[in-house]
């Protein structure tokens, strides 16, 4: 009898758990990316594929504060690799604009081994895209009617 009584408080407190939300809890903002644009070349697909997943993982985790829906662009500007004796340097640089305010741009060089060029140029274009998502959210939270 005691199990079966320590069953149903647990059960009941699990679900108390999952059904409850808190006071504070806040809803996300809609972020819609009205486009994303990468200069043409050979691995353009691919960069576009990288650099547009970068940008929705980094939007998920930004505060854009008490605005329901945002519209963002993105432009690539550069994108190089450059071989360097055993060391591939890769460089980007990003903009990006807040529909009907300012603009923001990210810029980050950074080096690694050749032998892992494609985790190389995955890491650089995530760090562009969170700098840029935090400097992009940081401009719509100003802008946001108080």
């Amino acid at each position: 009898m005691l199990r079966a009584g320590r069953l149903l408080t647990s059960a009941l407190l699990g679900l108390s758990a999952l059904t409850f939300v808190p006071a504070h809890a806040e809803a996300r903002a809609k972020v819609e990316w009205s486009r994303v644009d990468v200069p043409e070349s050979e691995d353009a697909a691919r960069i576009t594929k990288v650099l547009k997943a970068a940008l929705d993982q980094a939007t998920k985790r930004a505060n854009f504060g008490a605005i329901k829906s945002v519209t963002l662009s993105a432009k690539l500007l550069t994108f190089t690799t450059e071989l360097h004796g055993d060391v591939l340097r890769v460089s980007c640089t990003a903009m990006g604009r807040v529909h009907g305010g300012a603009s923001a741009r990210s810029k980050i060089s950074f080096g690694g081994s050749p032998d892992a060029r494609a985790d190389l140029e995955k890491q650089v274009l995530t760090m562009v895209a969170n700098g840029l998502v935090a400097r992009l959210a940081q401009i719509a939270r100003a802008q946001a009617p108080k």
